[in-house]
């Protein structure tokens, strides 16, 4: 979300410059999947497939929906991004269409 005031459940919150705070204090994160992804190949010199595999099947298989989500298989729902060799979101397919 850009910079603002937002509802987090029963506290508001302000998000700028990248932090998200409430009455001064750290409230959330803004970090997003991609750049999470990007962030532990840099930083861990884990390879992009490994980070991807991280933040796509192994928490659709801690949440019981492996086999529908987090993997691309036929019959699983066709939610997922294109990422170049950097890790930078080039397409968006939600339901099977591109975005």
């Amino acid at each position: 979300m850009p910079d603002g005031h937002y509802q987090l459940g029963p506290i508001e919150v302000e998000v700028k410059d990248g932090k998200c705070t409430a009455n001064g204090s750290l409230a959330g994160s803004v970090l997003t999947m991609d750049r999470a992804v990007r962030n532990i190949t840099k930083f861990g010199h884990w390879s992009l497939k490994d980070a991807v595999r991280a933040a796509t099947l192994n928490p659709a298989r801690a949440a019981g929906l492996a086999g529908n989500q987090g993997v691309l298989a036929e019959g699983a729902r066709a939610d997922f991004i294109v990422m170049n060799s950097s890790g930078e979101v080039q397409k968006t397919i939600v339901g099977g269409r591109g975005f």
